[in-house]
């Protein structure tokens, strides 16, 4: 086929593509979400985790939400705070805790009971490095490898062999460690594109003006070949 050919068709397969909408990634996150939080317990008899409270939270446009308070049984309190990417737990209450030696699971679930959140791709719990005499660090006995576990629609904070004590106390925890802090990504998903807008029927003298131009095109393109 004459090059110019070629191109001319080329040039029109190009501009029809440029029309096609693209593809959109969108990256989930708590903002805007239903967010289901649980405090309960697993004894390990095969009855599974059993809900003692359950709080459901969404993260708004500020994605923050104002604290609220988990209670053990009235002694202890905790408090969660969301944002887009993630969630702390911070220990508020009035007593000292001490849960070594206490069941299979005590604990939080945190869970999208909504079912709109995209699948959970990874966790980890943030803040591992102690920070001398700030309040904000790891719960003392929490260990992330052992106490912390995620699927794609769960994240599980195993309190079974945490303390806390408001009064320094060697082996016994400590006022400063009194948070859990995790970092959760979602996976990326793919928007499909919106359906294009129907193109107008051009009427009968823009198909024959469509058909002219072509064919003078096609005419001037193979000209020179007859030289």
């Amino acid at each position: 086929m004459n090059p110019a050919i070629i191109r001319t068709l080329s040039g029109a397969a190009l501009a029809l593509a440029l029309l096609q909408p693209s593809l959109a990634s969108a990256h989930a996150s708590f903002a805007d979400h239903a967010v289901t939080v649980q405090y309960g317990v697993d004894l390990g008899l095969g009855g599974g985790f059993q809900s003692l409270q359950s709080f459901v939270v969404t993260v708004g446009d500020t994605v923050e939400l104002p604290k609220i308070s988990l209670n053990n049984a009235g002694t202890s309190s905790w408090s969660a705070d969301f944002n887009a990417d993630g969630f702390a737990f911070t220990y508020t209450g009035t007593l000292d805790f001490m849960n070594f030696g206490s069941p299979k699971f005590i604990g939080f679930r945190v869970f999208d009971a909504a079912g709109v959140l995209e699948p959970i791709e990874s966790a980890s719990v943030t803040n591992t490095i102690y920070r001398s005499g700030q309040k904000g660090n790891l719960i003392e006995g929490f260990e992330p490898s052992v106490h912390f576990a995620y699927n794609a629609n769960n994240l599980w904070l195993n309190l079974n062999e945490s303390m806390y004590h408001h009064v320094p106390m060697p082996g016994m925890g400590d006022p400063f460690r009194d948070q859990i802090r995790v970092s959760v990504a979602f996976r990326d998903v793919v928007v499909p594109p919106s359906p294009p807008a129907p193109l107008p029927v051009p009427e009968p003298q823009t198909y024959a003006l469509m058909l002219a131009g072509l064919g003078l095109t096609v005419f001037a393109a193979r000209r020179p070949a007859r030289r």
